[in-house]
């Protein structure tokens, strides 16, 4: 009996402790929640003098990091581009014209490119403290009340919470007042902004998600263009004259569509309003009751609930530049096939026409979180290009850009790290001989490492450089020069002695150009283009990858060059427009020999114009273009 009592004590002394322990663990925890509260919500206790000096640095912490938010916001998640997107024209939109601004593309060629949450953290953590000491700026304010010493440079952290974004800065300051020998120190500071910042980005990344699944964007374009009928896709008609289109008309027509009726797509559990008026000559005039409420509303969230019922999403084409091809086509021309009725019935003709079109073209999406008593409104946007290949949607996935490796080297620490040295020689590739100055970029990947410029080596045997770069398998020699084109080469770095070549080619480009237009009517006759003429001038070679494009009246911004220092044929296609239409053109082959391209200064352009005022006989002029340009001159170098 007394070991049995003995026994049910010692189980009574053990639940004892046992709640005491669990008592204790979750005073812990309600301690632990309490002060991470007082640390993200409420200001430390201070003495009062340096209160002023508290506001001051928060106020700049405040000043800094909504600009920065703001700035992620406009170019969907980047403070700062990376190299490899900002040297990439096919990477980003630029979707404010004239002001060199660059949002980078979520999806593009097949590539995803989406910044994780982590990458946005960082680029916002970086900006707060590169700009954070500007703002301060050295305490000018203060300078007569107050001396202030930093003791080290700031260091932020930025944390994205569900319903706000909180930045903490470590900031070690030692504070003396100037009259009466008051001193006192301060380190940690920090604000809270109320933007559901995360939520935001919750959705965009869904979005994109969605669409690289569901080929939305994709499917609302073949739909466009397939009930257009000025767009030609396939059909028969019964009429013996052939039917004929022009890609340039068909291309405008889409971008209108496009511009018109892509903000009527509308996101599943976000705000809008479903009795929106919607032009609809043919029935009801409100959102919800027309082809809009059934085609345009994408459904991304299986369960959408009420996660993001005060999120506006709108999804915006503005005329941006968008490619169209066409097959079958010829120049830019689309022809119906005819086919004709035999023996009694030879009377009957039928046109036939078959269209496949590949098309690109990009799009941005805003995001709106609007204000509410707890939180103030947001914007985010981030783009993408819809991708359709052969009237498919064409979204494969060739590729990832990774985010995440950005937290590992920068491109100084990657390019520090040379352990393979490696020579690259810079060749003249029209006459093989030696160029030095080319300034060379080594390529591994998303790093860049400047190589600095080729110059002589082996006492003025070769141009090149020898130089110890990162290990690299498939590493992109990059050179640029002036008077010569941009060219790259791909080479290994993954042994000592490694080398590779990079051939130049020599560019002619003419300050000075001018078109000739001669009438089909009397092709020996010419003039100079009207004023409200305009031309564009494409020059391309078979025999290799060259191609420019140039327009007249002259733009810096499209110069015209020419490879120079060899004898080449090049395939000329130039467009005269006065406003929307055909004007005259040229489309023939121009023979270059490097002898006249050396000292010639000007180029003189010849094109055949017409008077045909109908769509038709506008059609016809195009078609028989190439055979009318054989009445004017080749170009002319003088």
């Amino acid at each position: 009996m007394k070991k049995r009592g003995v026994m049910e004590f010692g189980k009574s002394q053990a639940s004892i402790f046992m709640i005491m322990a669990v008592i204790v663990l979750l005073l812990g925890v309600v301690y632990f929640l309490y002060q991470k509260s007082a640390v993200e919500g409420q200001p430390d206790e201070v003495q009062p003098e340096v209160l002023p000096v508290k506001a001051y640095v928060e106020d700049c912490i405040k000043t800094v990091a909504e600009d920065g938010l703001e700035l992620i916001g406009l170019s969907g998640g980047y403070v700062s581009i990376p190299p490899q997107i900002a040297n990439n024209p096919r990477a980003y939109l630029t979707s404010f014209p004239g002001q060199g601004f660059k949002m980078p593309y979520w999806w593009y060629d097949g590539i995803s490119s989406v910044p994780s949450e982590d990458f946005i953290n960082l680029q916002l953590k970086e900006f707060i403290e590169s700009e954070f000491p500007k703002c301060i700026d050295s305490f000018e304010p203060f300078r007569n009340r107050f001396e202030v010493s930093q003791l080290k440079n700031p260091s932020a952290e930025v944390r994205f919470n569900e319903n706000d974004v909180h930045v903490s800065v470590k900031y070690p300051l030692e504070i003396s007042l100037r009259e009466s020998g008051f001193r006192a120190s301060m380190e940690e500071f920090g604000y809270t902004i109320p933007v559901r910042f995360r939520k935001v980005y919750e959705l965009a990344a869904q979005i994109m998600d969605r669409e690289n699944k569901d080929e939305f964007l994709e499917r609302r374009t073949i739909d466009l263009y397939s009930s257009d009928i000025t767009i030609p896709t396939t059909d028969v008609e019964v009429r013996c004259k052939e039917r004929i289109w022009q890609l340039p008309n068909i291309k405008q027509q889409l971008q209108s569509l496009l511009r018109v009726n892509l903000p009527y797509i509308r996101v599943a559990g976000t705000d809008y309003n479903p009795d929106l008026y919607v032009p609809n000559p043919d029935g009801e005039s409100i959102y919800s009751k027309t082809y809009f409420q059934q085609h345009y509303v994408w459904e991304i969230d299986t369960e959408p609930g009420q996660k993001y019922k005060n999120m506006k999403v709108a999804f915006t084409y503005d005329n941006w530049p968008l490619s169209i091809y066409s097959r079958p086509s010829e120049s830019g021309i689309l022809k119906s096939n005819a086919q004709k009725g035999t023996s009694m019935l030879s009377f009957f003709c039928l046109q036939i026409w078959h269209f496949t079109y590949d098309i690109n073209y990009p799009v941005m999406v805003t995001i709106i979180d609007q204000a509410t008593s707890s939180n103030r409104e947001y914007r985010f946007n981030f783009g993408f290009r819809v991708a359709i290949g052969h009237n498919q949607p064409d979204r494969a996935n060739r590729g990832i850009t990774s985010f995440d490796s950005d937290f590992g080297l920068s491109d100084d620490e990657f390019c520090n790290d040379a352990t393979k040295e490696i020579t690259v020689f810079t060749v003249n590739n029209a006459t093989g001989e030696d160029i030095k100055g080319v300034n060379l970029t080594f390529v591994c990947g998303r790093y860049y490492c400047d190589m600095g410029q080729s110059d002589w080596l082996s006492f003025g045997a070769a141009a090149g450089i020898t130089a110890k770069m990162p290990y690299c398998v498939n590493a992109v020699i990059r050179g640029s020069k002036d008077g010569f084109a941009d060219a790259q080469s791909f080479m290994q770095a993954d042994a000592d002695g490694n080398s590779g070549v990079l051939r130049m080619n020599p560019m002619k480009q003419f300050s000075s150009y001018r078109i000739l237009k001669h009438p089909l009517s009397s092709p020996g006759s010419f003039g100079e283009l009207a004023e409200d003429e305009k031309a564009t001038i494409l020059i391309s070679s078979n025999d290799s990858s060259y191609a420019s494009f140039a327009v007249y009246p002259q733009n810096p911004e499209f110069p015209l060059t020419i490879p120079d220092g060899k004898d080449a044929a090049y395939d000329i296609t130039i467009y005269v427009a006065d406003g929307e239409n055909l004007a005259g053109g040229y489309i023939g082959q121009w023979k270059v020999s490097k002898s006249a391209l050396s000292s010639a200064s000007e180029v003189v352009f010849h094109v055949v114009s017409h008077d045909a005022s109908s769509e038709d006989e506008q059609a016809l002029f195009a078609a028989g273009l190439d055979s009318y340009s054989k009445k004017v001159p080749q170009p002319e170098m003088k």
